[in-house]
Formats: C-alpha cells, sequence, structure tokens
C-alpha cells in the first residue's frame, strides 16, 4: 500500500506498522472503551431515524462485538466490517480501506460508519468526498472521531517539558479536528443536512505513564510526519509526566484525560430531502416572528 500523502500532517506508514502489531488479546490488548463509547452514540442516532438501511459498510479496529452492537439497533440489515491503515490481529474486520485513497464503488451503499478512524487521514476533505460519492442517493454518512479538546492536558505537559528539556516545543500530540471544522468538512463534502455535535468525557489514569501507554495501545502515538528525529529520553518522558501529575493529579494521585467526541453525520442529496427556502420566499414576516407589534405612526 503506497503512502500516498507525502504532504499531510499524519506519517501513514508508521501507522500502519504500528497497527498491524496491535493484538485485541493478551496483555497488550488494544483498548476499546473509546469504541465502544463512539459505537454507543452512533447506535443511539440510528434509532432516532425512522428508516433501515440495507447495506452498510463500518469501519473500526474494534471492538470485536461492532456487529453485534450495531444490529441490535434493528435499523441496519447487511453489515460489511472495514479497517483503515491495517487489520490488527484479532480485529473482525474483512477488509482493509486504503486510508489515504478509498477506492469505494459509487452509489454501493445506503450507510457508512467510521468509529474514530477518520482522524488520523491525511487528505480528510477529499476522504469524506469518496464517502459521499459512495453512498446512494438519500444514504447516511455517520462518524464519531475525536475533537480539538482531547488530550489538551497531555498537550500542555509535553510542551512545558520540551520547553524545559530542549528549549523549544516539539510536535508530540496529533492535532484533531475542532467541531466548526467538522461541520464545515460536512458541507464542502457535499452532504445534505449536514450535522456536527461533541461530548467532552473525562478519563482517570493511574498517572501520566498509564495514559501514554494507552494511547500507544491504541496506534495514538505521536503519529505525526513532523515529530522530532531524536528519541524521547527517560528524563524528558519523566519531565512530560511530572507536569502533567502536578496539575491535573487528584488527591488520590490519579490524572485526568479529556476527551472530545465529534459526532458527525450528514445525506447524499436526494430530491425528497428538505431545501431550505430561497432567499425572499418567506411567507411570514419577520415582525410576526420576532413577535414584534409596534404599529407605524407614520
Amino acid at each position: 500500500m503506497a503512502d500516498s500523502a507525502h504532504k499531510g500532517p499524519f506519517d501513514s506508514a508508521l501507522i500502519r506498522r504500528r497497527i498491524r502489531n496491535l493484538s485485541l488479546g493478551g496483555e497488550n490488548a488494544m483498548p476499546d472503551f473509546l469504541h465502544r463509547r463512539a459505537v454507543e452514540e452512533i447506535v443511539f442516532r440510528l434509532g432516532v431515524i425512522n428508516r433501515k438501511f440495507e447495506r452498510a459498510l463500518v469501519c473500526a479496529h474494534a471492538p470485536a462485538d461492532i456487529r453485534t452492537m450495531i444490529e441490535a439497533s434493528g435499523k441496519v440489515g447487511e453489515i460489511t466490517l472495514a479497517a483503515m491503515h491495517e487489520i490488527p490481529q484479532g480485529c473482525p474486520a474483512q477488509l482493509v480501506l486504503d486510508v489515504e485513497n478509498l477506492a469505494l464503488k459509487p452509489q454501493s451503499l445506503d450507510l457508512f460508519i467510521s468509529i474514530l478512524d477518520l482522524a488520523l487521514v491525511n487528505d480528510l476533505p477529499g476522504a469524506l468526498v469518496s464517502i459521499r460519492r459512495a453512498l446512494k442517493p438519500d444514504g447516511l454518512f455517520m462518524a464519531v472521531m475525536p475533537g480539538g479538546g482531547s488530550l489538551r492536558e497531555l498537550r500542555g505537559a509535553w510542551a512545558l517539558a520540551d520547553a524545559d528539556w530542549n528549549g523549544e516545543p516539539a510536535l508530540r500530540v496529533a492535532p484533531f479536528c475542532d467541531l466548526k471544522q467538522a461541520g464545515a468538512l460536512l458541507q464542502m463534502a457535499g452532504f445534505a443536512l449536514p450535522v456536527a455535535d461533541s461530548d467532552k468525557i473525562t478519563l482517570r489514569y493511574d498517572g501520566a505513564l498509564s495514559l501514554m501507554y494507552e494511547l500507544k495501545a491504541l496506534g495514538w502515538a505521536n503519529p505525526l510526519r513532523g515529530r522530532p528525529g531524536r528519541p524521547v529520553t527517560r528524563g524528558l518522558l519523566a519531565r512530560a509526566a511530572a507536569n502533567y501529575e502536578a496539575v491535573h493529579a487528584d488527591a488520590g494521585g490519579r490524572i485526568a484525560a479529556t476527551f472530545e467526541l465529534i459526532c458527525m453525520a450528514g445525506w447524499a442529496p436526494h430530491e425528497s430531502q428538505q431545501q431550505p427556502l430561497k432567499p425572499g420566499t418567506a411567507c411570514i414576516p419577520l415582525a410576526a416572528v420576532l413577535g414584534d407589534d409596534r404599529q407605524d405612526d407614520g
């Protein structure tokens, strides 16, 4: 698989190598709490849609029972499981999608779901366009991805550590799309009725090193192309952990980590969908909407 997005911020080849080595079983199991939370958000949103989607492609690395969780919604028929980058050992995915070149058959899907996979895509606008084209008219795209508020504590701790240790900041934590950008990207990709909202959750860890270990197990450990070339020393790592714990540890020594989950949804355009009124065609005076009962005495 060629690393086609040379100008993007993420090192796709590195991400593939890391995910290839992940396993869903044993001591080095990929944590799936965030994946489960994301799937639950998707299932909840499917539950309020009054229709069934016959053919769905679900892109995720975990959890192993993702098919069962989505089938339980009663809103999805045939489900194909896919993964971006690589399929870790034990992952139930049936195929790998080239994250930088989503060669999906046009108008072949009724539903496309992405669970935390789009965050590390170099050409996210292009990926969204490819997904929209793969949907049949009135097909639905749904995704959950980490937002810009994620890992803000870790980002700050590393910035201070690098400034103290090396005299300058370094790229350590991946930048994530913010909520406003997510909505704009849906519109740019040509989705109808785009919606984006976010939910911030706080997780607790025994220490900063425990958090960083889990991020590594997720395949999220510094995937940036512009990451420092020199390895992280024990002293620098200890300084970053100490900075984190000095500010964000509770009385029991456990640290807080913020994750923002952005939920995105958009429809492939179809003539049956609700359309906005053209300017100048409103039938109700603005004064009536605002409840303005003032009279013009002139």
